[in-house]
């Protein structure tokens, strides 16, 4: 649906100046958000999404800074949950997975221009002792790509689980959190280590990092223990995961919140979930986040983001297509995510 939408309305959304959408919509405090600018290509990614290089990266923020100006994210979150809007238009940052691109590439550049953001950590890669899932589906197509000798082995080991696709990398890529064990046995009998991958690259931010970082002013909050789709576990297992993640990140890094953006989507949460995150009695998330794009929550303490990767467009497309997407849905009443 949403690729569809820029497919299709971006072309239309320099009609109107940025000030005149951030009016006309009423939205003056936006969430975009990234995983990793690529300043070189990432073998646990490229097979999942595009990134943004360091170019476009840079061509967005000078965008965002020019129309909007950047916000303490207390101050933010303040304002998101009495129901206001800034004097001003205003972004806040955040980057989802923890990934170590972030201290090397993106927070000089943060640092540099005084730009304040929010990074989520998904708990069990901290210091890279473990890898994401579809992260090792994307290196081992890569791995088959300059193996394919071994192809045929992987579609018959496959084919005995249950999983018949059209090719191998499709079939990798079908690999969902319940059974992504045949990720690691399908490493095995093609020969490769992810363990040895996260030992040369390091993809994922360590310890002596994230102290570091918090230290120059960013804030960091949780990502789920191991980034399972929400919507495929169950309710005991999303707040487990929720709820062991935020502590471990708020206790480990001192961290003045506890916040927790959703791996994947929020599409599919029940309010029954977001009533567990936020019971007045005993909150376990003092505010969480989706990435559903500009959208109306009714929950003060949930706030939907925009994603700024995956698709060939500028930054400053991205944005105006929201706001012009968000206006279309305004007309129907179909803005506010209802659960």
């Amino acid at each position: 649906m949403k690729k569809k939408v820029f497919n299709t309305l971006s072309p239309f959304s320099n009609v109107l100046t940025t000030s005149i959408y951030q009016n006309l919509s009423g939205k003056k405090l936006i969430f975009p958000f990234y995983h990793s600018v690529a300043f070189e290509p990432l073998l646990h990614i490229e097979s999942l999404y595009k990134t943004r290089t360091p170019k476009e990266f840079k061509s967005d923020l000078d965008y965002l800074s020019k129309h909007f100006n950047s916000i303490e994210p207390k101050k933010a979150f303040q304002i998101y949950k009495e129901k206001l809007q800034p004097k001003k238009p205003s972004f806040l940052l955040s980057f989802d997975d923890g990934l170590s691109g972030f201290y090397n590439n993106e927070a000089p550049i943060l640092i540099e221009k005084g730009i304040p953001a929010v990074i989520f950590l998904n708990t069990a890669f901290i210091d890279n002792k473990d890898l994401f899932y579809r992260y090792k589906a994307s290196l081992l197509i890569s791995h088959l790509k300059d193996n394919p000798e071994t192809i045929r082995l992987i579609k018959v080991f496959f084919a005995d689980n249950g999983i018949v696709k059209n090719d191998v990398f499709e079939a990798l890529l079908s690999i969902k959190y319940t059974n992504m064990d045949l990720l690691d046995k399908a490493a095995r009998i093609c020969d490769y280590s992810f363990k040895e991958f996260l030992e040369a690259k390091k993809p994922y931010l360590t310890t002596e990092q994230i102290n570091e970082l918090s230290k120059k002013g960013f804030l960091f909050g949780a990502h789920s223990i191991d980034h399972p789709k929400y919507s495929e576990i169950s309710i005991d297992e999303q707040i487990n995961q929720t709820q062991i993640s935020i502590v471990t990140v708020k206790n480990t890094f001192n961290q003045p919140l506890s916040l927790f953006a959703f791996p994947f989507t929020d599409d599919g949460i029940s309010s029954k979930l977001l009533d567990v995150f936020f019971d007045e009695n005993n909150p376990i998330v003092d505010f969480s986040f989706g990435g559903a794009g500009l959208k109306n929550e009714k929950c003060n303490y949930h706030i939907q983001r925009i994603p700024m990767e995956g698709i060939s467009a500028s930054g400053k497309k991205i944005i105006k297509t929201e706001y012009l997407y968000y206006l279309a849905k305004s007309v129907f009443g179909k803005n506010t995510i209802v659960r």
